[in-house]
């Protein structure tokens, strides 16, 4: 639950964006508070992804402001933004195992490679893959592949986690065993 005194981590004003001619947001305002967990519900192409990408800087929008944490990121690159997104392509790297995955954004940090490799433990471990580690990309299902991704994002501590699509590995993986 959100506290009644949370400030707001995002800040949507009037955001819009054009790909060409085509309008694909119209004005988009929004408030999200510290701590809260905020759902963009809509029919495929209305935007939702459009968003998430500007939010997280992979896109400029045409018009409006994106701020985060009391801070405009107006020019301010993805790499700079104080968010991690988990594609809903999971975007996992093929030829590095689950803990090379989950710790590589590490690597440029400050931290010792034991102090990586105890951040891998910790973000394995919120994401119920413990053991994982060693393991290669393409001996996972889908869900695990979407959690290693979710532990690649969580492991930089980041202000604000964008999840696009975050349930279609688990809806794809019900599907098929619950026929």
């Amino acid at each position: 639950m959100t506290s009644p005194n949370a400030q707001p981590i995002i800040d949507l004003s009037g955001v819009t964006k054009y790909f060409g001619t085509f309008h694909a947001l119209k004005g988009i305002d929004a408030e999200i508070k510290e701590g809260e967990f905020f759902s963009l519900l809509g029919p495929s192409g209305c935007g939702k992804t459009t968003l998430l990408r500007m939010i997280a800087g992979f896109e400029e929008p045409t018009a409006g402001t994106i701020v985060i944490g009391g801070k405009s990121m107006a020019g301010i690159s993805a790499n700079q933004r104080p968010t991690n997104m988990v594609f809903q392509s999971y975007a996992i790297f093929p030829h590095l195992n689950v803990a090379e995955n989950v710790g590589y954004g590490l690597k440029k940090g400050k931290l010792s490679k034991s102090e990586q490799a105890a951040e891998v433990v910790k973000a394995l471990e919120m994401v119920d893959l413990v053991g994982y580690g060693k393991r290669a990309a393409h001996e996972l299902s889908g869900g695990q592949r979407q959690r290693v991704a979710l532990a690649r994002a969580l492991v930089m501590r980041p202000k604000v986690v964008l999840l696009d699509e975050p349930l279609s590995a688990w809806t794809k993986s019900c599907v098929t065993k619950c026929k």
